[in-house]
């Protein structure tokens, strides 16, 4: 095949990496050291490689029909990785002698009696590789691989703009047919289901998107909700676990979608479990009278099981609509030549696509920008179109445009295979993970690495492969089948820990990924015991799976797994709470090239031994708050291209990083105070400048590549000022930077290159702790600026118009703006005539927050703002800005602030909170208030006792009323139904009574702390909050007991804490009637007894899962009774108790606690602590089962 389209085989480009090493100067010297054969080894090596690549194009696409022909490309990729890790391994020996760091003449002889070792361990592996080649190669003849090279045209990846979507195409009579069902009459039932089935790529999901955000389906729905099918998959299979969690999630939909008529869509389901969906749909019957559920499916008989009323089968896409979508992807707007030479040919491919939306996107991508007539017959007449449909179903369409692209970018592509569908993945993260792999070839040019990924990225996206995430410019996803079609080409090399058959797993295995979890147990890993040759190890967040801010992982993979695992190239271990030291084996492993390490609040210090990894390239400690300094050797890292220590606390920066040839990336250079490091030590490496000859030196303006830049100055007052300003003038940065950060600086006025309107490129600037400036740059002349943060100016007292510069409409493209601390601003003038109240036109939000005596001045007209902060602005007598389109407001003691109530009048305000506010109209709430939190407003207090008359003609969900010190009762004159789903009243010392007759709100989550004359809870709760989800009392000393009736029996949750007389002695807790109860929490009682612990009544409970005991400190043991722990019990916190043993807990007939305890969370309980050491302890053959166990906040198993 001819031309540019075609880039050879996936291996072509991996086998291209194993010539160049092997002519490389090290290897060469290596064999040269080793007198193999004169070289015979190398030679036969190469020959092998040769053989191999010879009959590759054939192999790759014979492939796709025999699966013999794929186990022996299999094959040949594991002996290629082999052998590329070997050569590794001998560039790794050189780049040591490089670093200089053998030992010196005592220990000469025995460090060169090692290196010969290590020579000949390495030959002796090379014979090994070479023998596993040749006998792979003996194969191509059985299976009849024909040799013949393919005429390539290479050509240099396309650096176009990103292929803009402006429309769909062919599906507006589809769209109005599917609104026509959805708002037609709902026959029998209150809630119906449609589906709308097609098969992958035509569309559905776009279709139902479309409709899903309609005007008109929008008027016609209360509630509108979107699931994926990943998320009912995590559904089906908790609920196959336990039926109890399946009734739970039930009872809870029933309750929150009674009387509501809501559109539900499923998107790409696959599940034809029919009892799962009889269970799943009972809950939505309960909605009003034409609620829908809209699933989309490429299986009918998924239709079938879900019970729909109604079918809408998607068709493929009509001739002319086809290519209308094909030509809008293929054909520049403006050749019309190009078009009309191209269109017959064009229509043969589009015919090929068989109206298939996703593959003519793809094929018009592939095409695009090619115009030479002899690359389109090549892609209509292929034989790939003719392949028989395999148990993969992959498009021919997208094996097409993955066949024609170059072998480095084919290995570019399969990578991605390693994020799971629905992850979102960062453009410079993955870049940087390609260059760790080795999948990127250095360039002839001056372009680095990074540039040649950047291209490789946007050549896939171009092609379709992949896509942007809404508007986010660095974020970018897979179509579902197009990952189907990276996990097949990238075969059994790449595995995920979710989902995946442990069977798969092997010593070919070389890239693992997984999605964190909140505790990552040992056991999860056990499956890698024989995946010794990884290079990728790598946690992942995706969006369907909860994100947790803290994750623990188990010391077995530090101290066991890592050490087993040599060849790595990748490894993350970033958001893991905890670890506070690495293993020093982390230094061996020598093929390391990606370390991140982000986010780890524990980490003190990085292992000394980790300088040894000459070959890495990128080291991220960004927020590793508690790191305090890096290893003395860093120099030794020659390597290092990045180095991220943004957010930690280093106090220097060790001797030696002028020897970082490589770096690109430096976000910070820490200067110790009275000497260290000083910057002159890195020349053109520096970021952080203490005089004025360094910042000479240093030469910012010539780095094109630098794109975020942090300058800090020290905190000694008696450097001049003038010499300040000296230093920024020098440090003038390359006009392309994106980023800037200026702390500390000690000048009164900034350098004129602050405000420079040529820096087109920068999106964000923050100026912190400036505290001798007394004014701002003009930085309203900075055309892209989109983010802009002024923290601790304290000689500014007017910001005006040298603020915004000379420009006609300043701040054009902000986005995002925060004053903070300014301690002795007065006044904004924000002069709205001369600029014609277009300054700020897309700011949505603006950020103001302790500036004392700031008292006027605000902008009067902000269009585009959503959220609007201003806190502890006490002297501020301003009228708000008119904000039609607010969404959000936070008011903090603001003084005397007016022009609220024109902002309470806007359709869009959902969420307030007000805190300590001198006026506030309570007349009214918006029409979409959702949410309002009072924190002690003194004004208000005298009127809340409207509250229910004003609530209730609104959707307000959530209320908090919190710090409200003359707070006494809460009134319900008209004992109407609220519409809440959560109330909080918080530190409100003298509440004592709710509405008389109760409250009622038939979906509450109602939490209560610190309401210290509060006596009883709300009357007949169980008939008023007949749907009370989740019950917290806390620091409510003179509550005595639960209501007569007894607390409403749909409660799941029930806390109780620091409540005296409601828990010291009681024996009945009356929790048999309570048939949903999940999670019972008891604590903060100094003198709670164990008799106070008899939970009997938790056994009939079949629902009960979680138990947490916390902050009893004279609680010395559990009763005597055995079977305290309900055989339903799975989660069990003991937190600040006096417990001494375990004793009690366990079974009658056995020692050790209830087999159905999955997770033990045990914390400032020294001596149980002692007793459930890990194999050391007296209690841990009791706990040793438990598949989750948490001690102190480590994750012991």
């Amino acid at each position: 095949m001819a031309g540019a389209l075609v880039g050879g085989a996936f291996l072509s480009a991996f086998l291209q990496v194993l010539f160049d090493r092997m002519a490389s100067r090290e290897v060469v010297d290596f064999f040269r050291s080793r007198k193999l054969d004169q070289g015979r080894l190398l030679q036969k090596l190469e020959a092998a490689l040769l053989s191999a690549n010879a009959v590759l194009d054939d192999a790759e696409e014979k492939q796709m029909t025999n699966d013999h022909v794929r186990k022996w490309l299999d094959e040949l990729k594991d002996a290629v990785y082999d052998a590329d890790d070997l050569f590794d391994e001998i560039a790794t020996e050189d780049l040591k002698r490089e670093a200089g760091v053998e030992p010196r003449a005592l220990v000469c002889k025995v460090w060169s009696f090692a290196a010969d070792a290590r020579r000949s361990k390495l030959g002796d592996e090379l014979e090994r590789v070479l023998e596993r080649l040749e006998s792979v190669v003996k194969q191509r003849e059985v299976l009849g691989l024909m040799e013949g090279f393919r005429e390539r045209t290479a050509r240099a990846l396309q650096t176009t703009s990103l292929v803009e979507e402006s429309g769909v195409f062919g599906r507006e009579k589809d769209r109005e047919a599917v609104i026509k069902l959805l708002l037609s009459d709902p026959g029998e039932k209150n809630t119906s289901v449609m589906a709308i089935v097609g098969m992958g790529g035509l569309g559905k999901t776009t279709l139902s998107q479309l409709v899903f955000n309609d005007g008109e389906v929008k008027g016609s729905f209360e509630l509108r909700a979107w699931l994926t099918a990943t998320a009912l998959e995590e559904f089906s299979s908790s609920s196959k676990k336990e039926t109890e969690n399946l009734n739970q999630l039930q009872l809870q939909l029933k309750d929150f979608l009674t009387g509501k008529k809501f559109l539900l869509v499923l998107d790409d389901v696959w599940n034809e479990d029919s009892n799962l969906w009889d269970a799943f749909l009972v809950p939505f019957n309960y909605g009003a009278r034409g609620s829908k559920i809209v699933v989309t499916t490429r299986n009918e008989g998924v239709a079938s099981v879900a019970r729909a009323v109604s079918t809408y089968p998607l068709q493929k896409l009509q001739d002319e609509e086809s290519w209308d979508l094909f030509a809008k992807h293929a054909f520049d707007q403006h050749d019309f030549e190009a078009r009309t030479r191209l269109e017959d040919i064009g229509q043969r491919i589009v015919k090929r696509c068989d109206g298939s939306p996703l593959a003519l996107k793809t094929i018009g991508s592939l095409l695009r920008c090619e115009s030479d007539i002899r690359k389109w017959k090549i892609i209509a007449e292929s034989n790939i179109w003719d392949l028989p449909p395999g148990k993969n179903k992959i498009l021919p369409a997208l094996l097409l445009s993955y066949h024609y692209l170059p072998p480095q970018l084919k290995r570019c592509f399969a990578y991605c295979s390693i994020f799971p569908k629905d992850c979102i993945y960062e453009k410079d993260q993955l870049i940087l993970l390609w260059i760790a792999e080795g999948l990127l070839k250095q360039p002839n040019d001056s372009r680095t690495l990074e540039e040649v990924g950047d291209q490789c990225f946007c050549y896939l996206v171009s092609r379709s492969l992949l896509h942007r995430v809404s508007d986010v410019e660095s974020s970018f996803s897979m179509h579902d089948l197009v990952n189907d079609l990276a996990r097949y080409v990238a075969s059994r090399s790449f595995f995920s820990l979710d989902g995946g058959n442990a069977h798969q797993v092997s010593s070919g295995t070389r890239h693992l990924s997984f999605v964190r979890t909140e505790y990552d147990v040992a056991s999860r890993f056990r499956v890698l015991a024989g995946a010794m040759n990884l290079h990728t190890f790598l946690p992942l967040n995706v969006g369907h799976v909860r994100f947790y801010e803290y994750n623990l992982l188990t010391d077995e993979v530090l101290h066991v797994l890592l050490p087993t695992l040599r060849r790595l190239r990748v490894l993350s271990l970033s958001h893991y709470l905890k670890i506070s030291t690495l293993p020093i084996s982390l230094g061996c492993l020598k093929h390391l090239r990606y370390l991140n390490l982000s986010r780890n609040e524990s980490l003190i210090r990085l292992p000394d031994s980790i300088t040894a990894l000459y070959n890495l390239q990128t080291l991220i400690l960004a927020y590793c708050r508690s790191l305090i300094e890096l290893p003395s050797n860093m120099g030794n890292l020659t390597c290092l291209h990045h180095l991220d220590i943004r957010g930690t606390s280093l106090k220097r920066m060790p001797l030696g990083m002028n020897r970082l040839k490589n770096l690109q990336t430096l976000t910070n250079f820490v200067v110790a105070e009275n000497g260290g490091t000083r910057v002159r030590e890195l020349g053109e490496l520096g970021n952080l400048m203490d005089s004025y000859e360094d910042a000479e030196i240093v030469n910012l303006k010539g780095k094109r590549y630098l794109k975020k830049l942090a300058l800090e100055w020290g905190s000694d007052d008696n450097i001049m000022q003038q010499n300040s300003l000296n230093v920024l003038d020098k440090l003038q940065p390359h006009l392309d930077l994106r980023e800037l950060t200026i702390t500390s600086y000690s000048g009164r006025s900034f350098s004129d290159w602050l405000g420079q309107g040529s820096f087109s490129n920068m999106s964000v600037v923050r100026l912190e702790s400036c505290k001798h400036c007394v004014s701002l740059p003009p930085l309203g002349q900075r055309p892209s600026l989109e983010r802009l943060i002024i923290e601790g100016f304290d000689g500014v007292t007017s910001v005006g118009t040298e603020f915004n510069g000379s420009n006609y409409i300043p701040f054009q493209s902000l986005k995002y703006l925060e004053f903070a601390d300014m301690r002795s601003w007065k006044e904004w003038a924000c002069f709205a005539i001369e600029t014609g109240n277009l300054a700020f036109a897309h700011l949505q939000q603006l950020c103001i927050r302790n500036c004392p005596v700031l008292s006027g001045g605000l902008p009067n007209h902000l269009p585009s703002l959503t959220v609007l902060s201003i806190g502890k602005c006490p002297k501020l007598t301003s009228s708000l800005p008119f904000a039609p389109l607010l969404r959000k407001i936070n008011l903090d003691d603001c003084g005397k602030v007016y022009g609220v109530e024109p902002l309470l009048n806007g359709t869009e305000l959902q969420d307030m909170d007000i805190t300590d506010l001198s006026t506030l109209p309570l007349r009214f709430l918006p029409p979409n208030m959702t949410r309002l939190n009072l924190r002690g407003s003194r004004e208000i207090e005298v009127a809340i006792h409207l509250y229910p008359f004003l609530l209730k003609f609104s959707p307000l969900k959530d209320i908090q009323l919190l710090g409200i010190k003359n707070l006494e009762h809460l009134a319900n004159s008209d004992g109407s139904s609220l519409l809440l789903h959560s109330m909080a009243i918080c530190n409100c010392p003298e509440f004592r009574s709710f509405p008389a007759g109760g409250l009622a709100a038939p979906c509450l989550t109602l939490n209560l702390h610190d309401c210290r004359h509060l006596k009883y809870l709300p009357e007949n709760m169980q008939a008023l909050l007949p749907s009370l989800q989740s019950l917290t009392i806390s620091s409510c000393p003179q509550l005595e007991s639960f209501p007569e009736r007894g607390l409403p029996t749909k409660l799941v949750t029930l806390s109780l804490s620091n409540c005296d007389k409601l828990i010291i002695d009681r024996k009945d807790w009356g929790l048999q009637s309570l048939c949903s109860l999940k999670t019972f929490s008891i604590g903060g009682e100094k003198n709670i007894n164990p008799t106070s612990l008899n939970f009997r009544a938790l056994h009939s409970l079949s629902s009960f899962e979680n138990l947490a005991i916390t902050g009893c400190l004279k609680l010395h043991s559990f009763p005597k009774e055995r079977q305290i722990l309900p055989a339903s019990l799975t989660t069990l916190w003991i937190y600040v108790v006096g417990l001494k043993s375990l004793d009690n807990l366990g079974s009658t007939t056995s020692l050790g606690l209830s087999s159905s305890l999955s997770d033990l969370f045990i914390d400032q309980c020294p001596l149980l602590v002692k007793r459930c050491q890990r194999k050391k302890g007296k209690d841990w053959p009791r706990v040793s089962h438990i598949h989750c166990i948490v001690i102190e906040g480590v994750l012991v198993t």
